[in-house]
């Protein structure tokens, strides 16, 4: 699995197809064939997808930061800022502060996207075998994957490098 992080807005399609073409490289160079030619998919109340091959990803993005994984099986990211909220409002479920708050919501928003589940599913119970791994990408965020046990790549994307950056969102 590789992860891309970035800061900054671009529009996303743009950031899937930049990474996309790194990761058919990573792929290729570990021994694996991906189409280069590969476009995105959207279909209404299904998970976004590549039209060719075999990959999967997930895009996420919060308060001028954005995350993207892609990997060869199903995969679910999300990236959020740590803010104020009324930790009060969720006692119920354990939560003595921000951090440990933003670490369980981005669990149950990766596990969403994973399963290709909308937020109509969001007080669904996690499966019980799901696997997450978490990232602190940059300073004041919670980032979270839920994905199989895999080894994970990560890379820093500079924005200004992404052709066609500036479309619609």
């Amino acid at each position: 699995m590789i992860l891309f992080f970035a800061e900054g807005e671009c529009d996303s399609d743009a950031f899937v197809k930049h990474c996309y073409a790194h990761f058919v490289q990573q792929m290729r160079a570990a021994g694996y064939d991906y189409p280069e030619d590969a476009e995105i998919v959207r279909e209404y109340g299904e998970k976004p997808r590549f039209n060719k091959g075999d990959a999967h990803f997930s895009l996420s993005h919060s308060h001028g930061v954005m995350m993207l994984g892609i990997a060869r099986t199903e995969i679910g990211v999300d990236i959020e800022k740590i803010r104020p909220v009324n930790v009060e409002r969720f006692g119920s479920l354990g939560i003595t502060d921000e951090s440990e708050f933003f670490r369980k919501w981005t669990e149950r928003e990766s596990w969403l996207k994973f399963t290709g589940a909308g937020l109509k599913d969001f007080k669904r119970p996690i499966a019980e075998d799901a696997h997450f791994e978490h990232f602190e990408p940059f300073e004041g965020y919670e980032a979270c994957v839920c994905a199989a046990p895999q080894d994970v790549r990560a890379y820093l994307i500079d924005l200004s490098a992404v052709e066609g950056r500036e479309g619609k969102e």
